[in-house]
Parts: C-alpha cells; structure tokens; sequence
C-alpha cells in the first residue's frame, strides 16, 4: 500500500520544468524516485488516468535500478508474477512509454496500443516480460 502523503505528493500539479538534467537524477535510483521526478511526474499522471491505483502500486514492485538506454532513455521496471510496469522517459523530448501487465496481459498506457515504440527499448522490454505473446511494436 502507498503512503497517502507519497500518493498525494505525485498527484499535486507541478510545473513544467525542463527535463535536462534532473530527471537524470533517477539514474540507479528505483522508480517511484523516477516517477517523483517533475518532469516525469505530470506526463506519468495524465497517462495513468483511470489505473491510477495499478500504476502508483506499480512504480514499488521489485525490480531493477533505473538505467540510461542508450544515452537518452530513463528505463525501469517492477514485475511480480503476472503484475508488472514498464516506464520509460526519454529525458531529452520528455516523452513517455508506460505499460502495465495485469494478469499478464498488457495494458497500453503511453502511448496507446498501436503506436511504435523505439528500437533501443525492445532489449529493456524483453527482460522485463520475456515470452510476452503481445507486446509494443518496435521501428527505428
């Protein structure tokens, strides 16, 4: 369960703030560090619009730290069983990939379902749902 106070903090507006280079201070850190970020906050929010319980329960799973995708993406992830999410900021466009799993399937948050997702985030997305039967559509 979130912390009311953590919950409410990511849910209060905040100004639109250049990414570069705060959201590069997630970096290692876990996701809710990630998704505390001012720049990744308000996109996550608006994205998050209806699931927003499963997103915020989301951003404690276990998972790896944070990682730099090829000098540009802020990528994370938790999965427990069939309970997952996959984010990812782009730090330079302050653009958002964000994916659910729920009872293994997947919920397309940001962008919706049938938008590209970029080619650097298919090795990241393989480790955090390997076998997954649908999953985003990757281009250069």
């Amino acid at each position: 369960m979130i912390p009311r106070r953590a919950l409410a903090a990511l849910l209060l507006p905040a100004p639109a703030l250049a990414a570069e280079p705060d959201a590069r201070r997630a970096e290692g850190g876990s996701l809710v560090q990630l998704a505390a970020e001012p720049a990744v906050s308000l996109p996550l929010r608006g994205a998050a619009r209806g699931r927003q319980q499963s997103v915020y329960e989301g951003l404690r799973l276990p998972g790896p730290p944070v990682a730099l995708v090829a000098e540009r993406w802020l990528v994370g992830w938790g999965r427990d069983g069939d309970r997952g999410l996959f984010l990812a900021f782009d730090w330079r466009a302050e653009q958002l990939f964000l994916l659910l799993l729920v009872d293994g399937g997947p919920v397309h948050l940001a962008p919706g379902r049938q938008a590209p997702w970029p080619e650097a985030l298919a090795e990241p997305f393989a480790r955090f749902a390997p076998g997954l039967a649908s999953h985003p559509r990757f281009v250069d």
